[in-house]
C-alpha cells in the first residue's frame, strides 16, 4: 500500500508541476484550467480529495489500533483514539480548508504580514506544542522503531506545513500569489505533507502486522434476518 500511495504521490506532484510550467510558459486559459483540477494549492480538486482520504486513513488506522488494543487489553487506547480525531479534523481541515478561516480571524488580532502572513500559523502552532507534550508519554511507550517513525514523518510533516508555509507567505507577500518563487515553495509544501502521510500509513499498518498479525474487518447488518424462502 506504501508504494501505491507513493506513486499517486510522485504522479500527482509531477502533474501539477509539469502544469504549472506550461502556465507560466505559455499562459493559455486551457492550460489554466487543466491546472484547476491538479494544483496541489487547490481545495476540491484531485490533488486536495486525495490528500483528504489519505488523512481520514490515518484516523481509521489509529481507531482500528485502538480498539485492537481494547479487545486484547482493554486498556491503553486514550491515544489512538485520540489521534484518530486529530487526524480526522485534518481530513476535514484538507477539505474545506478550516485553517484559512481560522486564519481570518487570527488576522483580527495579528498583523498578518512576514512569516505570519497566513496567521493559522499561530494558533496551530500552539496545538502543535501542546500535542506533543501531551502525547511524549504515549511516545515513549511505543516500540522504537514505530515511535522513530512516527516522529520522522511528525518532522516532514510540519517542514512543510509550516517551515515552508511561512517562507511560502513570506513569498507570498513580497512577490505576489503568481510568482513563481510562491509556487515552488507551496509545491514543495505540499509534497511534504503528502509524503508525510504516506510515511505514517506505512508506519501504522506496520506497527499493526507486528502487534496484531492479521487482520480482518467485518460488518455486521443487526436487525436483519434470514429469508427462510
Amino acid at each position: 500500500m506504501g508504494l501505491s500511495l507513493l506513486a499517486v504521490v510522485v504522479s500527482l506532484t509531477l502533474i501539477h508541476s509539469i502544469l504549472l510550467v506550461l502556465f507560466y510558459q505559455f499562459d493559455k486559459p486551457g492550460i489554466y484550467g487543466l491546472l484547476l483540477w491538479f494544483d496541489l494549492d487547490i481545495e476540491r480538486n484531485v490533488p486536495s480529495v486525495y490528500s483528504s482520504l489519505a488523512l481520514f486513513v490515518s484516523s481509521v488506522l489509529f481507531f482500528v489500533i485502538g480498539m485492537c488494543h481494547k479487545k486484547s487489553s482493554g486498556g491503553g487506547t486514550t491515544g489512538w483514539f485520540g489521534l484518530a480525531l486529530v487526524f480526522l479534523f485534518l481530513s476535514a481541515d484538507e477539505g474545506f480548508k478550516i485553517h484559512e478561516n481560522i486564519g481570518d480571524i487570527v488576522e483580527d488580532y495579528v498583523k498578518a504580514t512576514g512569516f505570519v502572513y497566513f496567521p493559522w500559523i499561530i494558533p496551530y502552532g500552539f496545538a502543535v506544542v501542546a500535542l506533543a507534550l501531551a502525547y511524549l508519554k504515549f511516545m515513549l511507550k511505543l516500540p522504537r522503531e514505530t515511535a522513530v517513525r512516527f516522529l520522522l514523518s511528525g518532522i516532514i510533516y510540519l517542514t512543510g506545513a509550516a517551515v515552508f508555509d511561512m517562507l511560502g507567505g513570506r513569498a507570498a507577500e513580497l512577490h505576489g500569489y503568481d510568482s513563481v518563487l510562491y509556487s515552488v515553495l507551496y509545491t514543495i509544501e505540499e509534497f511534504l505533507e503528502m509524503i508525510a502521510i504516506v510515511a505514517l500509513i506505512h508506519a501504522l499498518l506496520l506497527y499493526m502486522e507486528r502487534q496484531f498479525g492479521r487482520i480482518c474487518i467485518t460488518f455486521r447488518m443487526e436487525g436483519i434476518k434470514d429469508d427462510p424462502s
